[in-house]
């Protein structure tokens, strides 16, 4: 507890060993697993020949000077990398800033989900390693330490079964990316057996976008990667609403809870008005699913979470409500805002009320914590 309010930070990430993937990676595959090579020149992870992340072309991660940049920025972590980012660590600056729980996400396993694969059963085989480890990282203090399980969603197949035996195993969410996969949007035919079994399943769907993807990205237009990450993030999770809103998901499925993290909010009064000027104009003439206004089914089924920071978030309070919002610092990465965000956000001109909701509440809720 901070100040006299839990917090529930909603974007938290793991900093994967690179010997782990070949450690937890079923036998068969060990010799397949990623592993730190070389590409452009420099050492990165890396899985079938390729780098996990775009090194080169456009919306890179190969310049000298955003390498400087993340180091700089790693420098506010020292202890906990000087501790391999254990759980002990995690706990202890967690402990000193008040955090009472993170919902977990990976890193590399993030870029990793950002490509395609030649071999789907090794992608499954991917997303189980790092699956497994995560949860034995977690269950140090699972109270504390919610474990988002990564879905390999270019296989709506694999992303079944791995949904089932993650949640059986104990996640307490799901981890996917906004971008396009294989040619699919979220509404393709070939993903609603992947949302009846989430909905099955009760467990929160968090859309979190990451750096550089192979996968199509609003960020490939730039040719830098800060440039890119400014796009993409946001623009990513603005269509995933959408595509989720206007094409039918949330009308078959109204149990999903889905939960945009680390695009900010400032967004969203503009992207509900966006879409309720086009619902009056043209309502369900070519959307013959959308039987309520969007902004029903944003209220009933989403979450967006905000950094402490925004200068936009008290017009998303005013404007939406104090009921949709969650909070996150993207911990422990260079460009989130731990801890700054914490103090932030109880300096904004919200009510205590407003700030309890979004530090602790509405995240709770959807997280299943008392």
């Amino acid at each position: 507890m901070r100040n006299g309010y839990r917090v529930l930070d909603t974007d938290c990430h793991q900093i994967e060993p690179p010997g782990m993937w070949a450690e937890y990676i079923d036998v068969e595959f060990a010799d397949r697993a990623p592993a730190q090579g070389t590409s452009n020149g420099g050492s990165t992870m890396m899985v079938e020949g390729e780098p996990l992340a775009k090194q080169d072309g456009n919306y890179p991660m190969d310049s000298k000077e955003f390498h400087e940049a993340v180091v700089e920025g790693m420098k506010k972590f020292k202890t906990a990398r000087d501790s391999g980012f254990d759980p002990a660590s995690r706990l202890a600056d967690m402990e000193e800033h008040g955090v009472d729980a993170q919902v977990i996400y990976p890193t590399a396993g993030g870029q990793l989900l950002g490509k395609p694969f030649k071999n789907l059963d090794l992608l499954g085989a991917c997303c189980r390693a790092y699956n497994d480890w995560s949860l034995e990282y977690c269950s140090v203090a699972s109270d504390k330490l919610l474990m988002a399980a990564m879905l390999p969603v270019q296989s709506p197949t694999h992303a079944i079964e791995e949904a089932q035996r993650a949640a059986g195993k104990g996640a307490a969410a799901f981890y996917i990316r906004p971008n396009p996969v294989e040619g699919r949007n979220y509404y393709h035919d070939d993903l609603e057996p992947l949302w009846a079994v989430l909905e099955e399943i009760g467990k929160p769907v968090c859309i979190h976008d990451s750096g550089s993807p192979h996968l199509p990205s609003y960020g490939d237009r730039m040719h830098t990667h800060t440039a890119g990450h400014i796009i993409a993030h946001p623009f990513e999770a603005m269509v995933a609403m959408m595509s989720l809103i206007w094409f039918g998901v949330i009308e078959k499925h109204p149990k999903l809870k889905i939960v945009h993290v680390e695009a900010d909010v400032g967004w969203l009064p503009y992207w509900l008005q966006r879409m309720e000027q086009h619902y009056d104009f043209s309502g369900r003439a070519e959307h013959p699913l959308l039987k309520k206004r969007p902004t029903e089914y944003f209220k009933s089924n989403f979450l967006v979470a905000c950094r402490g920071d925004e200068m936009t978030l008290p017009a998303a309070v005013d404007l939406v409500g104090d009921d949709y919002i969650t909070f996150n610092t993207d911990y422990p990465h260079p460009d989130g805002t731990w801890p700054a965000g914490f103090a932030a956000l109880e300096q904004q001109p919200l009510s205590e009320e407003s700030i309890r909701k979004i530090f602790w509440d509405n995240g709770a809720k959807v997280f299943g914590l008392a």
